[in-house]
């Protein structure tokens, strides 16, 4: 059936056509969108900030597994976007960026906010289309659902020029529909790594980020089949479920000391869906200097070339479910001892940190996520950052995603405040209570949009640890010898620097003893459940830093010698 509509008419009838509920964005002054949205059923979340509508979206895509939408201005209303692009296409988050664009009668006029916004987008995005006819706007939509959830998924971006924003537009209805295709890796390919993960007694299972929302339990299984000790990169946690007797944490940077015999010992490390970014494989150079890496990514641009070993292109789930099909000896008993003595002694170290601080004065980082660990739900998801305090949470036991728990955190470029933003579109997406661990630093990023989570009654938890300020920065100065601290990331006064916003629909809540933890986690969890937004300040020491981060030169740790 053939029909005329306004342009964004059409757009907002093939996103409603898609299925999506909820999109976000800062729409451009014409309010055009405005319009087309009212007579459907899709909310549009209007943020205060451009950046923190992409880092919403994403979390949203990230839960749900859906096309996660933004809309967007032109020219600085789009630039704004571009740290939330770098982050979703780091993380492989479906999205679809649709931003207004210069009418082409007025370009390379100076006209106002004129900007060549293909060229800065591009680099950041899997496609990018500037609409420049009417005819094509049907066809660029589908092109861009479809790029942004298949392959390696990604962002993508859509321009839409004021002289085709105001143009009906042909449509020949129904809309094509979404295609999701899965991609077979080649049975040689997969002969070919299986001799190599076959011979070796000593394997280890990397799995990454782009084995989330996947077939439960089967990663598991070939851990078993082959007698693998398992592990995950930060934004691969949730693919497997962390109480498995194989599971020893995360690698590279977040990897327990009790852990690094198992990778010194190692003798095959297969690498599921991980693009192997410089935190995962940290250490790698010393522990693995001869050992063989399987890995298997859906897209090319994922392998890394750093490694010697066997690369497989396709689905890394098809990988696991032909290797499970395969004859395999009786896993080596020893390997097995080896990985359970490892991991019993890395929580014995836990508990024994745990009464270390237990006997200090103040509450302690890792005190937090054994009261969160207890007294919020099994299938809460939990929302990260990566600063000086909140990376407590990446180094397993001290936190543990069990059950139904699922994760988001930033990618390795780990852009400040995306965590907090990106827990309001998760808790969008997702029925389950949501957790935000977060720094001072990032929120404050974030407070903006606060008041956007309250307006529209969206239930949150933020757990706020409290150092002051830029914690990773001041904790490097601090290590220096500037005479009269001429320098300064915190405020000396770090409950005033906060100033969270007093609103009936916002419930704060300050931990200042140890003996308070519990209940107050409990009290935040009830106000939580009365639909509000909690916001849980936990003023920490800048020096309550994990072991394995002691020892900082500008954005990395240097070697555990």
């Amino acid at each position: 059936m053939k029909t005329r509509m306004a342009a964004w008419d059409v757009i907002v009838r093939y996103l409603q056509f898609l299925g999506l509920e909820t999109i976000f964005g800062l729409p451009s002054d014409d309010l055009k969108v405005l319009s087309s949205l009212q007579s459907s059923d899709i909310r549009l979340i209007i943020c205060k900030d451009q950046r923190n509508s992409l880092f919403m979206a994403s979390g949203y895509a990230l839960t749900s597994g859906q096309l996660g939408v933004c809309v967007v201005g032109k020219g600085p209303a789009l630039t704004n976007t571009v740290t939330g692009l770098l982050e979703a296409h780091h993380l492989g988050a479906p999205l679809l960026l649709i931003a207004l664009g210069t009418g082409s009668d007025k370009l390379g006029t100076k006209a106002f906010q004129e900007a060549d916004q293909l060229s800065l987008v591009k680099p950041l995005v899997k496609w990018a289309y500037r609409v420049e006819h009417p005819d094509r706007l049907v066809w660029a939509l589908e092109k861009a659902a479809f790029m942004a959830v298949n392959g390696g998924k990604g962002p993508v971006y859509l321009e839409l020029p004021e002289h085709i924003a105001d143009q009906a537009v042909e449509v020949d209805l129904p809309f094509q529909p979404l295609e999701r295709l899965s991609s077979s890796p080649s049975t040689s390919d997969l002969d070919t790594a299986w001799d190599t993960i076959s011979q070796a007694s000593k394997p280890v299972l990397l799995v990454g980020g782009g084995m989330k929302l996947g077939t439960q339990g089967l990663i598991e299984s070939l851990a078993v089949k082959l007698g693998a000790a398992i592990f995950t990169t930060a934004s691969g946690r949730g693919a497997v479920d962390e109480e498995h007797p194989l599971f020893c944490g995360v690698a590279g940077l977040y990897t327990d000391k009790s852990m690094r015999t198992v990778w010194q010992e190692a003798d095959v490390v297969v690498s599921l869906g991980s693009r192997l970014e410089e935190t995962a494989t940290f250490e790698w150079d010393v522990m693995l200097a001869h050992t063989p890496i399987v890995q298997v990514n859906v897209h090319l641009d994922d392998f890394s070339h750093q490694y010697r070993g066997v690369k497989v292109l396709g689905d890394g789930y098809l990988a696991v479910e032909h290797w499970l099909s395969r004859f395999h000896r009786q896993p080596d008993r020893d390997w097995l001892a080896r990985i359970a003595s490892c991991k019993e002694e890395a929580f014995r170290s836990k508990e024994a940190y745990i009464r270390q601080v237990g006997t200090m004065p103040h509450v302690h980082v890792s005190e937090v996520l054994d009261a969160m660990q207890a007294e919020f739900p099994e299938d809460c998801i939990l929302v990260q950052e990566n600063g000086l305090q909140d990376m407590w949470s990446y180094f397993y036991p001290y936190y543990r995603f069990t059950g139904k728990r699922f994760s988001i955190v930033p990618s390795d470029q780990t852009s400040l405040g995306f965590g907090a933003a990106a827990a309001v579109g998760a808790s969008l997406a997702d029925r389950r209570p949501v957790v935000a661990l977060v720094g001072d630093g990032a929120f404050n990023l974030f407070q903006s949009d606060l008041i956007t989570a309250v307006r529209y009654r969206i239930p949150l938890i933020y757990i706020v640890m409290n150092n002051g300020g830029y914690g990773w920065l001041q904790y490097q100065l601090n290590q220096l010898d500037f005479a009269g601290e001429p320098f300064r990331f915190v405020s000396e006064t770090p409950l005033e620097h906060m100033n969270v916003m007093q609103h009936d629909g916002v419930e704060q809540i300050v931990i200042q003893e140890k003996q308070e933890l519990s209940e107050k986690l409990r009290l935040a969890f009830a106000r939580y459940q009365a639909n509000k937004l909690v916001v849980v300040i936990v003023p920490v020491a800048i020096e309550d830093v994990h072991d394995k981060i002691r020892h900082i030169y500008g954005d990395f740790p240097v070697y555990e010698k």
